[in-house]
This record gives C-alpha cells, sequence and structure tokens, in this order.
C-alpha cells in the first residue's frame, strides 16, 4: 500500500475510533421536529442569555475592538463619540455585517470546542475585506473571534488595487471571497477549507483557483497550489468525501470545473496538499448558487440545482461519469437558490433546507439498493420534518430582529448538521445581530 494513503487512512481510522463531540446540555430539552432560539438574550429552552460579549456575531466584530481598531482623524473620533459603527481600513462597502449577508457560508467543526462549532469567515468583492474568523461554540452557545485577521494594513493595502498574486495578505491569512457553497470542513486535520481564493477585492474583484487550510487547533493558515486550469469564480459549492478524504468542488456559470482538492501533505515551496484531475463541470449554464453533500455509505454525491428545480447525482467513484437526474416522489418543496443539503447520519438521509421555506426542512431517503444503476433509477422520496407543533420561523424572527438590510434567501453552509451519540441536530446561523437556532431530526 503507498505510504501516504495508508498514513491517511490510519489518521481516518484513528479520529473515527475516538468518542465523538460531547451532547449539549440543551439538546435533551428540544422537542423533534421543533425549531428554537439557543443563544442571544433571550433563548428558548429555559435557558439562560448568552455571557455578554458572546451573544451575537457582531460582538466580535474587529473594527469595534479599540486595540485593533484605534480612531485615527478627528471625524472618525467624533463619529464614535456620537455612537456611530466605526470605521476601519478592512470596512469596504458593507463592513462586518457583510459576512452573513454577501453570499457567505460557514462549516461546522465537529472538533472545535467540546461539542462542536460553526466556523464563519468570509466577504467578497467591495463588500468586506476583514480576514477575520469567528465560531459559535454549541457546549457555551457563545460567539467568539478566533481570528483577527489582518488589521494592521492601511486602506490601500485593501480593496481595489491591492494585488495578491497568492491570494493572501502580509500575515498569511486568505483574502474574504464571497464563500458561497466553497467552504468544508476535515475532521481528520481539524481543519477548515476554503476551495478558492481571491488574488484582488474591491469593484474588480480577481478569483483564483488558491485553496485555502485553517488548522483549528493551531488557528494557522496554509495555502494549497494553484491549479493550472480550473476557473473557479461566484456561485459554486463543494462537499467533504470523508472515505477519500478529499474537498469535492464544482465551479459556477462563470468557471469550468469539477474537480478534488486533498489537504494533505507539504509540497515544500509554502503550499500544501493537491490537486486532483480536473473534469468539465457537469451542470452548464445552471450551476449557480446549487449545493451538493455526500451519502458516505452509498457512495454518492447528490446535487439541488435550483436552476433546473431538480436533483441529480454525481459518482464520486468515477467522476468523469456525467451528471444523473433523480426521480423524486413525496412532500417535495420547489428548489430555490442559495440553498443547503446535508447528510444526517443517524437518519440515514440527506436534509435539505432553503431559507425561502420558512421553518420547513425536509428528508430525503434514498431508494433501496447500493449500486450507482438502482440509485439513479429508484425514487428518492421527499419528508417535511417539522412539528406541526412548533410555532417558531427562524427566518421570520431573525428578519424581525435584525437592526441591518438581509438577504432573507441566503443559506449556504450557514445550515449544518451535527450529530450527538444517536441525534441528529440542524444548526441554523442567520444574521450577525440574531440568535442561532436549532432544531432536534430525530
Amino acid at each position: 500500500m503507498d505510504r501516504a494513503l495508508d498514513k491517511k487512512m490510519k489518521s481516518t481510522a484513528d479520529v473515527e475510533s475516538q468518542p465523538g463531540p460531547a451532547v449539549p446540555s440543551w439538546l435533551g430539552q428540544m422537542a423533534q421536529g421543533c425549531w428554537y432560539r439557543i443563544s442571544g438574550d433571550h433563548p428558548d429552552l429555559n435557558l439562560p442569555a448568552t455571557a455578554a460579549g458572546t451573544r451575537y456575531l457582531a460582538d466580535n466584530d474587529p473594527a469595534t475592538d479599540f486595540r485593533l481598531n484605534p480612531a485615527t482623524g478627528s471625524k472618525e473620533f467624533l463619529r464614535r463619540l456620537l455612537g456611530r459603527s466605526p470605521r476601519s481600513p478592512w470596512r469596504g462597502k458593507m463592513g462586518f455585517p457583510a459576512i452573513t449577508e454577501a453570499w457567505n457560508g460557514a462549516a461546522f467543526a465537529s472538533r472545535f470546542g467540546a461539542s462542536g462549532a460553526m466556523i464563519l469567515f468570509g466577504g467578497g468583492h467591495n463588500d468586506y475585506f476583514g480576514s477575520d474568523v469567528h465560531a459559535f461554540d454549541l457546549a457555551t452557545r457563545s460567539w467568539s473571534r478566533i481570528l483577527d485577521g489582518y488589521v494592521v494594513g492601511r486602506a490601500r493595502e485593501y480593496g481595489g488595487g491591492a494585488v495578491y498574486p497568492d491570494a493572501v495578505y502580509p500575515d498569511g491569512s486568505p483574502l474574504p471571497p464571497h464563500t458561497y457553497g466553497y467552504v468544508q470542513y476535515d475532521p481528520v486535520g481539524n481543519d477548515y477549507l476554503l476551495f478558492k481564493g481571491q488574488i484582488e477585492l474591491g469593484p474588480d474583484v480577481q478569483a483564483a483557483p488558491i485553496p485555502h487550510i485553517l488548522n483549528l487547533d493551531s488557528l494557522r493558515w496554509r495555502r494549497g497550489p494553484r491549479h493550472p486550469s480550473a476557473i473557479l469564480t461566484s456561485g459554486g459549492w463543494t462537499t467533504w468525501d470523508p472515505s477519500r478524504r478529499i474537498m469535492w468542488g464544482h465551479s459556477g456559470d462563470d468557471g469550468n470545473a469539477f474537480l478534488s482538492f486533498s489537504p494533505d501533505g507539504d509540497n515544500g515551496d509554502g503550499t500544501f496538499g493537491s490537486w486532483g484531475d480536473c473534469y468539465p463541470k457537469k451542470l452548464r449554464n445552471a450551476a449557480d448558487h446549487s449545493a451538493m453533500q455526500i451519502d458516505p455509505v452509498r457512495d454518492i454525491i447528490v446535487v439541488v440545482a435550483s436552476a433546473l428545480n431538480g436533483i441529480y447525482a454525481i459518482d464520486p467513484s468515477a467522476p468523469d461519469r456525467d451528471i444523473a437526474p433523480l426521480v423524486c416522489a413525496g412532500d417535495r418543496p420547489v428548489i430555490t437558490a442559495n440553498a443547503a443539503i446535508e447528510y444526517a447520519p443517524n437518519l440515514d438521509q440527506f436534509v435539505y433546507y432553503s431559507a425561502n421555506e420558512g421553518p420547513r426542512i425536509y428528508s430525503i431517503t434514498a431508494p433501496l439498493g447500493s449500486t450507482w444503476p438502482q440509485l439513479v433509477s429508484g425514487t428518492w422520496n421527499w419528508r417535511s420534518v417539522q412539528n406541526q407543533r412548533s410555532s417558531l420561523n427562524p427566518i421570520a424572527d431573525a428578519q424581525a430582529i435584525s437592526w441591518h438590510a438581509v438577504n432573507v434567501s441566503h443559506t449556504f453552509g450557514r445550515f449544518r448538521v451535527a450529530s450527538y451519540s444517536g441525534t441528529d441536530v440542524a444548526i441554523l446561523a442567520r444574521h450577525i445581530d440574531t440568535p442561532v437556532y436549532a432544531m432536534r431530526l430525530n
């Protein structure tokens, strides 16, 4: 056996043999199929308010940390004296709210914190230039800024005209793109993975096929090698393949590729990891803002394609194979853009969620069989998992709470499934000044 593959398989086995994340104390109080606020000023389940300063993502905006962002000039002193939001060199046009409102997702990191955490990072275009990274800890129900990002630059070092050929700031952190569905998590390495990079932000933004890896133990970024031909621009989507330990990625409509990236290995030139073979994209002119997820038991990737209002299958064991449409039955909604699809291991089902559906989450049950012909010829059954007694609509609730302009339809990876000792839990992060929401799925 190849030594690198043998090492990878052993490390995967080591992690799988370890106990999973600890069950959060609030989980036992949840009724199945009901949404709950689990953080903020007034959480549900008779939970106390989250500790002050950690209740909302907004509490950790680096621009409000005057150690990192001291006021310079009389106008800025006056702004702050009047109680207005402080300006920073990395603000961009939208500022910190862009981390949730400007086409950005998240990843659930099962080995960060006792019960895992949602990891948020992103900006993009002209909206936000900060490379700060944030975590919502499921055990403590609290937000923290785990990396400040590049906060020592002058204004000309951010945005339009500030070109970084390796897609990283001088501190090694990536220029923050719109992350869309381009972020995943590797539990073996305890790594947050970003499939693409930006060499310039601002109005003339320039994307690059340069992946980035944040190790959540050391809190250090690593940069992957630039792919020689792939075009990875806006609207793309990814999934983490735990058996192969690679990240599959599909470009949006302006891109050209379906390919994989492995985070393993030091290339000796300042880059880490390696690209797999590059194939033509599976969906032509219909790829933007879709989503995909792998079922590691049946070894099939399911794609929810909003432009086609359908679901499709990709064979990871034969990545050059054409994408296949799937037949659906049951309570299937219209497939909309910016949605999310997850695999719930205890349910042994896919889970689909779109903010356009309000409180409704749908499970997708695979047909009988395990071979590619059986799975693509059988019927995939949809069912709403919402408890009829559930009264909380997290989308409407968060929109009513937030003080910022919100992009209601944006979900991406800010909807994830966390698994605890036989129970699957849906986690939803909405806006920078609203609670995190959760639903027990089984």
